[in-house]
């Protein structure tokens, strides 16, 4: 369908058309068969009013036509005719128009009038009556020697010319009605539908005037009709998505030239320090080695950033089964143990060995690692780090739970983005910032759920997903449970 209003005026003007079509043929036979019911009626009026003009003295019959009051049938142009017979006996009237033609009476016919149709002794097409009428007019008085009175054979003919004169006009006003109908009801549709898209001509104006470099906070459409809200609201929720997409890349771009500018500062300051002497050894040295620790940051950026970018894509493909969380926990919890020790944080590994769930095992492994190294590295020093696995109904969730008294609610919502870090506590140049939106990204893609939850300080990463793993692995997750504490 290319275009709404060329398809309702359409359906308008055709369902138009078949109904002023129907009543036009409607009204077309109805008025017809009055009309031909008249011509006959007017046929039977002939007859009779032969009757009246017949009389019977005795044994004679006297017919006392006049010209006056019936010219039609001795006119020369388009003549009527008539034609009498006694019954049983020859025809003794008929009309000057039949010269020395005569008329057929059909048999069968008798005191209730029939007519059909059938040419006229000159070639026209007419319509004819017949009937037998019996003479009321006698004068002989009364008493045995009164005669029978007569029974008279009448046929009487007519052109249908001016039937179908009369027919013809009829179907050409019809149709001459229907035509003004048809461009009345084409012009009534015509501004009905243009109004009727009013609306949606301003939504697509509105749309289009949109400036993606500073996008409105709502679209101002004015009243539109129910049927158009639902698309008004969905287009408004699009641009405050696009908007926030737009921000977020804005802000992302931004962060990605504050990262890089600083490492590439100290690469510079570096070169400039192994450039200055060239004779000290170990200083240049030490300089390439921090220019090499600053090449490694820099590229585990990068690499993240990549990795996002692909998610994005969707690019990546994963493959989702059976994985044991406890062993993933655990090398976590080991790789980061220095970090722990180094800032006396306390872990308590609450997640038993078999705690089976639905993913793809190296998402897992990336997710639960970063949860845990963003816990131990934001927990402030003699605090404790909780990792734990729940099983509600139909669910289960991975809990890393941290102190984190320098957050706020408003934070969480920022926590996934890339690069955020919260001041001082977030601060620190060996993370980049984008451990938690990787691993937004990648529960999301894999059908898991990370959320974020801070009450009364404590801090609280959740990754949830659908429970396919069977009754046999919550009774793991129950049985013999140990608190695990890193020195």
């Amino acid at each position: 369908m290319k275009s709404i209003r060329a398809f309702l005026l359409r359906r308008l003007l055709g369902g138009a058309a078949l109904v002023l079509l129907g009543a036009g043929i409607a009204v077309s036979v109805i008025v017809t068969r009055s009309l031909e019911a008249e011509f006959d009626r007017n046929l039977a009026d002939r007859a009779q009013a032969f009757a009246s003009i017949l009389f019977q003295a005795g044994d004679q019959i006297e017919f006392e036509f006049s010209e006056q009051l019936m010219p039609e049938f001795v006119r020369a142009e388009r003549p009527s005719y008539f034609e009498l017979w006694i019954e049983g006996g020859p025809a003794f009237e008929r009309s000057e128009s039949l010269g020395e033609g005569d008329l057929a009476f059909p048999d069968g016919i008798g005191g209730e009038p029939r007519h059909w149709t059938a040419p006229l002794p000159d070639g026209r097409e007419g319509r004819y009556l017949g009937q037998v009428l019996e003479i009321h007019h006698v004068y002989p008085e009364e008493g045995p020697e009164r005669p029978t009175p007569a029974r008279i054979r009448v046929v009487v003919a007519r052109g249908r010319e001016d039937l179908v004169a009369a027919q013809r006009t009829l179907l050409q006003q019809c149709a001459g009605a229907c035509l003004v109908l048809i461009v009345l009801i084409a012009v009534l549709s015509w501004t009905a539908v243009d109004r009727g898209l009013a609306p949606a001509r301003r939504l697509a104006a509105a749309v289009d005037a949109l400036d993606v470099q500073h996008l409105p906070e709502s679209l101002e459409l004015g009243e539109l009709p129910s049927e158009l809200r639902p698309l008004a609201d969905k287009t408004d929720a699009l641009v405050r998505r696009v908007d926030a997409a737009l921000q977020r890349e804005r802000r992302t771009t931004a962060d990605i030239a504050h990262e890089l500018r600083t490492p590439i500062s100290e690469i510079l300051i570096a070169s400039e320090v192994a450039l200055r002497d060239e004779r000290d050894f170990g200083s240049a040295r030490r300089a390439l080695a921090t220019v090499r620790g600053i090449a490694w940051r820099m590229g585990r950026s990068v690499s993240t950033l990549l990795q996002l970018a692909r998610l994005e894509m969707g690019a990546e493909r994963f493959e989702r089964g059976p994985v044991d969380l406890g062993p993933i926990v655990r090398e976590a919890l080991r790789t980061f143990a220095a970090l722990g020790r180094e800032r006396s944080v306390r872990v308590s590994n609450l997640v038993a060995p078999g705690s089976v769930v639905a993913g793809d095992a190296e998402v897992l492994r990336i997710v639960v690692s970063n949860l845990v190294s963003n816990a131990l590295a934001h927990s402030p020093p003699g605090t404790a780090v909780e990792c734990r696995v729940e099983r509600p109904r139909g669910r289960w969730r991975l809990v890393v739970q941290n102190d984190a008294s320098d957050l706020v609610p408003e934070d969480l919502a920022s926590l996934s983005e890339p690069f955020w870090r919260k001041e001082r506590s977030r601060s620190d140049r060996n993370r980049s910032g984008l451990g938690l939106a990787l691993s937004s990204a990648l529960a999301a893609q894999t059908g898991l759920d990370l959320e974020f939850e801070l009450e009364e300080g404590t801090f609280r990463a959740i990754l949830a997903g659908p429970d396919e793993a069977g009754p046999a692995a919550r009774e793991a997750d129950l049985a013999d449970l140990s608190s695990r504490s890193l020195p």
